[in-house]
């Protein structure tokens, strides 16, 4: 396996990540809002809500992604080509089936959907959008994925990222301009979800060029540690992720179900601007795991957490600050739902800002290949967002939706620190209790000075950008003034990092 310099690759994996990150937010805005302009809420709803659905296939595939990180990062390391050979033969069978059982579910969902759930759409028009949305999930998600997680085990974080990001590109383009030439749903999804067929075969040209395989024989049943066990914690990632619309779908209605995407598109895109950055440490993590070095491991996970927190206060604040005013006006001239929620949209962004604080530790027990012993507190987060939001929802709406995902995501958050400090970092939890206390301050202040000395004055896009930087100005140095009287540990670790890397650079 040919290797970059360790630091070099981390940066450039980070940077690939983030790069990816800010396509697939542009591509969200761009699409949700053609969709609500062209079609309307209700197809927007629809279209949500069938996703959400078809999704559900995926937890499958979710489930074995970092259980296959797990197995691959020690081979890897250790330059085991017949090992990584097995592993990646056993995923790909694995998927070839899923693949099959996939289209399967398709169809049925889309024969079953139109007669339980009620539409004013009729039974083609869901059952052909069905498939079409489903041709997408397929080609991005499931069809000969092992390639794509081979590289990101690999720290080829950049290909798999750069490849995403040019498919975006293209798709967003082309759903753009089909929107002006033929405004039809159908073709829009068609055209703007085939060009992920090319995906895969860019994987596999790349995963023969820098890694080095060796062949299997066809009666190798080689196994995969812990599937089982990664299945029931992709099941409890699935939940967060995707319950709350099904919960909407089936209880509230699809006018609820867009507006609680249009909220979730803003929060989820400030969230994977985060868990990019995770993407680019994670392999690093992991081989550092791989390799027992315990000292290099804990320093590295010391600032992954740092900078975690870092983004996390900078960007949520910001997010709470502008999420209620970029609303109104990206739903500007939309007649037929009231998308002014704030109180929904703060606690859901609290629920993700959980979420993004809890990656670090997550990762860690993942690329330790703990999944056994973390896999029961993934059932009972599971179990709180189900039973909390069917409970709410009836009650409080949207609110008691993103209140079950708070509750869920506490609980699992609290547990995976404790889980840390007694099996693998063995460090005291009030280091991560000081910097949440430190950072919510920071935040808070933050919030005042933006708020009461300089308010927004307008939404149209224009100021929204404006006061956007402004704030952003003021959040980044209230961090950087933090961080140099209680942070300078670590910021002297992120300096000798990056002098590190430039001088092996220049050299």
């Amino acid at each position: 396996m040919k290797h970059k310099d360790n630091k070099s690759v981390t940066l450039l994996n980070m940077f690939a990540s983030l790069f990816l990150q800010a396509i697939t937010i542009i591509s969200n805005f761009v699409i949700r809002k053609i969709t609500l302009d062209y079609f309307g809420s209700d197809v927007n709803g629809l279209i949500s809500s069938l996703t959400q659905f078809l999704n559900y296939i995926t937890l499958f595939e979710g489930g074995l992604v970092p259980v296959l990180l797990a197995s691959l990062y020690a081979p890897l390391a250790k330059n085991d080509s017949k090992k990584v050979s097995k592993i990646l033969h056993a995923a790909n069978r694995f998927y070839d089936r899923l693949s099959v059982i996939f289209v399967i579910y398709a169809i049925a969902l889309g024969v079953i959907y139109p007669i339980l759930i009620n539409t004013p759409f009729s039974f083609g028009y869901i059952f052909s959008l069905t498939l079409i949305i489903a041709l997408y999930i397929l080609a991005q998600n499931i069809f000969k994925i092992s390639w794509r997680i081979l590289l990101n085990a690999d720290k080829k974080v950049y290909v798999v990222a750069f490849t995403q990001s040019l498919m975006l590109i293209v798709s967003t383009v082309l759903f753009f301009i089909g929107a002006k030439v033929f405004p039809d749903i159908h073709l829009l999804k068609f055209i703007s979800g085939v060009v992920f067929i090319v995906q895969p075969f860019i994987y596999k040209k790349a995963v023969k060029k820098y890694i080095g395989l060796v062949e299997i024989e066809k009666g190798d049943n080689y196994k995969i540690k812990n599937r089982w066990d990664g299945l029931g914690i992709s099941i409890a990632t699935f939940i967060h992720k995707n319950t709350d619309i099904v919960v909407l779908t089936c209880f509230s209605g699809l006018i609820n179900v867009s507006i609680y995407s249009v909220y979730a598109m803003i929060v989820e895109g400030i969230k994977t601007i985060i868990t990019s950055v995770s993407a680019g440490i994670i392999p690093t993590i992991g081989h550092l795991h791989a390799k027992e070095n315990r000292e290099e491991l804990n320093k590295v996970f010391s600032l992954y957490e740092y900078i975690v927190f870092c983004l996390t206060t900078l960007l949520f604040t910001l997010g709470g600050l502008l999420l209620v005013p970029f609303v109104a006006y990206y739903t500007t001239g939309v007649q037929d739902a009231n998308y002014n929620e704030p109180i929904f949209g703060i606690i859901l962004l609290m629920s993700e800002v959980i979420f993004c604080l809890k990656e670090p530790f997550v990762n860690l027990a993942y690329a330790s290949g703990e999944f056994k012993k973390i896999k029961v507190h993934a059932y009972i987060e599971a179990i709180i967002n189900i039973v909390l939001s069917i409970v709410l929802v009836q009650r409080l709406g949207l609110i008691g939706i993103a209140l079950g995902t708070l509750a869920a995501m506490t609980y699992r958050t609290a547990f995976h620190i404790i889980f840390l400090r007694k099996e693998i970092l063995f460090r005291p939890i009030k280091i991560f209790m000081k910097k949440l206390v430190n950072f919510s301050l920071v935040s808070l202040l933050g919030i005042t000075i933006c708020h009461f000395c300089f308010p927004i004055s307008g939404h149209t896009l224009g100021e929204l950008i404006y006061t956007g930087l402004l704030y952003f100005v003021i959040l980044a140095t209230l961090i950087i003034i933090d961080s140099t009287i209680f942070y300078r540990k670590e910021c002297k670790y992120l300096k000798d990092y990056l002098k590190k890397l430039f001088l092996v650079k220049s050299n």
